[in-house]
């Protein structure tokens, strides 16, 4: 056979990467990295290195210094058990018919077949999952579907094995009610600027500044995750994630579809010999729009993992990295006795906010679990009472519109609701539209009615809760009563 210079030349360069592949033995194949979620609760943006300058966060800090700080993301829901769902799945919590906040647990639908959880996903790629139970780490999931699919591997470190990479979760109680004080660290209330829709008050300012203690021990937790993994030596192998579930545990915050509910730090770090630190310089900033649900694909990519069809979220980094997003999503339905029913699309410049049940005020949409833990709840019901709130505080107590349009760049703490004004009713049309095309796109199970069931079994929960938490309501007003006197 007569073998030509294009031929010969060919045959070499195929000689040149067997040679390379092989002329060691065995080419061999680099490990997948590890994946781990540290997972706060309750969490807003309010760390040092996100700008709060008087929260003494220096891991975070460090985290971010060595890695990606994202400035624009958001869950699907302002409160746990509904965004931890949607996390679970990479699905809006709507898509899948679990979208309340807690569902009696005999009552909550099955994940269907073709659907499923993120840990499985892993695991069927072989990976070894875990969420971390111990010292550091609740294990908590509080997922709103049934499944068969949705237990984890391990629960302590100790349990893995170290020839598998790892998905874990490791999630974080700090930061949620009640907080906890730093004694080392203490955050002087006085100095403490709380949001201009709450009474600048003494009240207000301690709960406030109880918060930003309580994140500054979050902190030293992520410290003693992080040291966990120099110890085992998978701090070079292991790509850290640290975001929270919704945002902080506040009267218009958690369970609610405003930014102070919905919007969550989130810091990627990749260690220098993966090849996806090339995407995550240290000490970068990223302000791409991002949902959680993101979270969930780019997780799954960077382990080398193709994009489940279900999954709702985009791959945000890598050669798979899908286009940037020009909105996200979040909805907001039963929350124990509370029946919101609500729907938020936000782009980077207008948020807007569909209340299908209204008439009710934000304060007054306090569980009674919320108004025996929240002193600002009474701190405005009292100040109300007095008539000692100013226009923007007054809000809180007065029903709550059916639209709600606020322009986030020039209005950030959403204040001026825009909806119903003329100059912005192209926009308002805009939003509305989009949201009605984002719920037929991903079937929004929340807009139908709930079985009659499910209804009672909401509200006896609610008279149950009341009856429980009566006498701390009581206790809490007159504390607050007694600091106003």
């Amino acid at each position: 056979m007569l073998i030509t210079n294009m031929t010969y030349s060919y045959i070499l360069r195929v000689i040149l990467v067997v040679f390379l592949a092989y002329g060691c033995g065995q080419l061999e194949e680099k490990p997948k990295p590890n994946i781990l979620w540290i997972l706060a609760e309750d969490l807003s943006p309010d760390l040092g290195c996100f700008g709060l300058s008087q929260v003494k966060t220096p891991v975070l800090d460090q985290l971010a210094a060595e890695g990606v700080r994202y400035t624009n993301v958001f869950t699907t829901a302002g409160i746990c058990t509904p965004s931890r769902t949607a996390l679970a799945v990479g699905m809006h919590q709507t898509s899948i018919n679990a979208h309340h906040m807690r569902y009696p647990t005999e009552m909550r639908n099955a994940l269907p077949e073709d659907i499923l959880p993120i840990n499985e996903i892993f695991r069927r790629n072989g990976y070894q999952t875990a969420n971390i139970k111990g010292d550091v780490g609740t294990g908590k999931t509080d997922w709103s579907f049934k499944s068969e699919l949705n237990a984890y591997d391990h629960q302590s470190w100790n349990e893995f094995d170290q020839e598998k990479p790892f998905f874990a979760v490791v999630n974080l109680r700090l930061t949620h009610r009640p907080f906890e004080k730093d004694e080392k660290n203490p955050i002087n209330p006085n100095e403490v600027k709380v949001p201009p829709y709450y009474p600048d008050h003494p009240v207000a300012r301690q709960d406030w500044a109880d918060y930003l203690e309580s994140a500054q021990l979050m902190d030293s937790q992520v410290g003693e995750v992080l040291q966990v993994l120099e110890e085992k030596g998978w701090s070079e192998n292991t790509i850290v994630y640290f975001f929270s579930d919704h945002g902080r545990p506040f009267t218009r915050g958690k369970s609610f579809l405003y930014d102070s509910g919905i919007e969550i730090p989130l810091i990627i770090k990749c260690p220098s010999g993966l090849r996806w630190h090339d995407y995550l310089p240290n000490g970068s900033v990223n302000d791409q729009l991002l949902s959680s649900l993101d979270i969930v694909a780019t997780s799954l990519s960077m382990a080398g993992i193709p994009k489940p069809a279900q999954l709702q979220g985009n791959v945000f980094l890598g050669e798979n990295a899908e286009a940037e997003r020009d909105f996200i999503y979040a909805t907001a339905d039963r929350s124990g006795e509370v029946f919101f029913k609500s729907r938020a699309v936000r782009s980077n410049k207008y948020k807007y906010i569909r209340n299908y049940n209204n008439g009710f005020s934000i304060n007054e949409a306090s569980t009674a679990y919320r108004k025996a833990n929240h002193p600002i709840y009474h701190l405005l019901n009292i100040l109300a009472e007095r008539d000692e709130v100013n226009e923007v505080q007054r809000k809180l107590i007065e029903p709550l519109p059916e639209e709600e349009l606020y322009d986030i760049i020039a209005d950030s703490f959403e204040i001026r609701n825009l909806a119903g004004e003329p100059a912005f009713e192209k926009e308002l049309q805009a939003m509305r539209d989009r949201l009605a095309e984002w719920q037929k796109e991903t079937t929004d199970y929340g807009m139908q009615e709930d079985p009659e069931a499910l209804a009672n079994a909401f509200e006896v929960y609610g008279k149950e809760s009341f009856e429980k938490n009566e006498k701390r309501i009581l206790e809490q007003r007159a504390r607050v009563l007694q600091q106003l006197n």
